[in-house]
């Protein structure tokens, strides 16, 4: 493992195994829109093993009661998408 994701590592939410997880993943948030790369930047700076095309629902993920701004949401949006991401990654190894 990188010492990059030393700090991540150490979370006790993500750990080794989480980060083991997160490495094997595919993360859907490749696309076209700025909120897509803002996701795209932010899976891959947290590791992730591929990223793929999927949709950002820049209107659920950053409605505009609290963002006013087109460009505030897209960032917001590729943000929440990514920590979504992490968070499923990071899980799928935990019973259900």
């Amino acid at each position: 493992m990188s010492a990059r994701f030393v700090r991540q590592v150490l979370l006790p939410e993500i750990g080794i195994e989480g980060q083991a997880r997160i490495g094997r993943a595919t993360a859907a948030l490749s696309g076209a829109s700025a909120a897509h790369e803002i996701a795209s930047l932010y899976a891959a700076g947290a590791g992730f093993g591929a990223l793929a095309t999927g949709p950002i629902d820049v209107d659920a993920l950053a409605p505009e009661a609290i963002v006013a701004t087109p460009a505030a949401r897209e960032v917001l949006a590729g943000s929440r998408a990514a920590l979504a991401a992490i968070r499923a990654a990071v899980r799928s190894g935990e019973a259900s």
